[in-house]
């Protein structure tokens, strides 16, 4: 975050200790990084203050004589800046030739020779495949050999696909070994005694995601630290260790990475939580009494909800939850709460694998296609219209015995609708946490593996579409986000 946020003014050339030191923790809890930009002190200090992991900022003008420029391997870093930590920040007015002579930063991958033999090996695989394909033109046994050679090709792109996959992959632990140093400044913050317990440190996920997820959880510790976990007289006053603990745990479900955050603290009072939901006029006393477990919970995802009443450095600012599921769900995962009072409370955070490409159902709305995520769907129905029914100026309908609301995804998206003859309605029955909705769509195309392109800066804003990806007959089909849409 810290190197993200300075390479936004300049050009960062040098890091004392070096980046390598950084990234394997082998400094107390001060760095140092030489800037080259032409932005003023403040409007960087400004920037760096927003990042909330950091203890104190200090940024220094130098001259260009005093700073010993070493060509260091500034393409190959992950500083841990999730530490409570104090950061020094130099600008210079060193002139463009010179910066001009030291390589820009960017992102890199470390892949184990391998994975990377095996990718070798499919590419050299693809390139017979292109001479055998060259040379059945004109033959007898043209169709026979042609299909052969396809279905051949169809393996190959499927191994290809696997093994670009699992190089991209890099294991959780990345992440996961910053947070005992945190957990430890916590405890010693707050004068509370917490262990962390660490599980799944070896699960692999996307290095695009990684890249992402520290953010999220690190928001979740703190607010386990101090929200959670109760003092140590509290906790020996019932009966528990006076050491709490958070554990984190990592493992894979289908083609998912389920990431838990949990403690054994007080749990959360729902009573508080609903009684602050009234007070911000989320919902009224009426509507309260008759809500689940998990429609309370989900209020403290609400932007600006806090249950703290006053502000420390740990919590209690508005900033938290909202932030944690907002991240998530761009990262095209979903963020749930198991909640048992004086038991503790669990965070349950499902991701997927890889962003690249997806599993995802086609169907037809008017005559435009769209792409629903399949990791997101519990089923597919066809209900008789006279079932769908109108409450509170809503439709919805009884499946099984459950309310399922009804969204005509015509409406929502602006779209003509079709002409409706027939007397039945396709709803795509999907899922967010413990709500199931249905979406009404025209026809079921079937299932695809789809390649998610992104909209670019001028359409990434667009509501309720996560992407588009281009379909086999050259056509495209725009991704729809479900987490907006439920």
């Amino acid at each position: 975050m810290v190197f993200k946020t300075l390479e936004t003014f300049g050009e960062i050339i040098k890091t004392e200790p070096i980046v390598q030191d950084i990234e394997d923790e082998k400094f107390d809890n001060e760095f140092t990084l030489y800037l080259v930009t032409s932005q003023s002190k403040d409007e960087i200090y400004k920037s760096l203050r927003t990042i909330s992991e950091l203890e104190s900022v200090s940024v220094q003008s130098v001259e260009q004589d005093s700073i010993l420029i070493q060509q260091t391997n500034q393409n190959n870093y992950q500083i841990d800046d999730d530490k409570s930590q104090k950061l020094i920040s130099a600008t210079t007015d060193i002139p463009t030739r010179t910066v001009n002579t030291f390589k820009k930063t960017g992102k890199t991958l470390r892949v184990d020779i391998e994975r990377l033999d095996i990718l070798m090996n499919l590419v050299s695989e693809l390139i017979i495949i292109k001479t055998r394909l060259d040379d059945i033109n004109g033959d007898k046994d043209y169709q026979t050999k042609q299909r052969e050679t396809i279905e051949y090709l169809e393996r190959i792109t499927s191994n290809l696909h696997d093994a670009v996959m699992k190089a991209r992959m890099v294991p959780i632990e990345n992440v996961f070994n910053r947070f005992p140093r945190v957990v430890h400044d916590l405890s010693r913050e707050l004068s509370k005694e917490i262990d962390i317990l660490i599980e799944g440190a070896e699960t692999e996920l996307d290095r695009t995601i990684i890249d992402e997820i520290g953010d999220p959880l690190i928001h979740l510790i703190r607010n386990a630290a101090d929200h959670g976990i109760e003092s140590p007289q509290e906790r020996v006053s019932k009966g528990k260790p006076e050491h709490g603990t958070i554990k984190l745990k990592a493992y894979h479900d289908g083609n998912n990475v389920v990431i838990e955050v949990s403690d054994d603290g007080r749990g959360i009072d729902l009573n508080s939580v609903l009684k602050k939901a009234i007070e911000k006029g989320l919902i009224d006393k009426e509507q309260s009494k008759n809500l689940k477990e998990y429609e309370i919970t989900s209020f403290l995802f609400e932007p600006g909800f806090s249950t703290k009443s006053s502000v420390t450095d740990v919590s209690g600012r508005g900033v938290g939850l909202d932030v944690v599921k907002t991240k998530i769900e761009s990262l095209g995962g979903s963020i749930e709460i198991n909640n048992k009072k004086d038991m503790g409370t669990t965070f349950l955070i499902r991701l997927p694998l890889t962003l690249a490409i997806i599993q995802a159902l086609m169907v037809m709305v008017g005559e435009e296609k769209y792409a629903i995520p399949l990791s997101s769907i519990k089923e597919t129905v066809i209900v008789p219209k006279k079932e769908i029914k109108k409450v509170q100026k809503s439709e919805v309908t009884i499946l099984r015995g459950d309310v399922i609301p009804v969204i005509r995804l015509n409406e929502i998206l602006d779209i003509e609708k079709k002409d409706e003859d027939d007397d039945e309605l396709t709803l795509v029955v999907v899922k967010k946490g413990e709500k199931d909705v249905g979406l009404a769509v025209d026809e079921l195309i079937g299932q695809q593996e789809i390649v998610i392109k992104t909209l670019g800066s001028f359409l990434k804003d667009i509501k309720f579409i996560a992407g588009a990806t281009i379909l086999g007959d050259g056509e495209v089909a725009l991704i729809l986000d479900i987490n907006k849409l439920v």
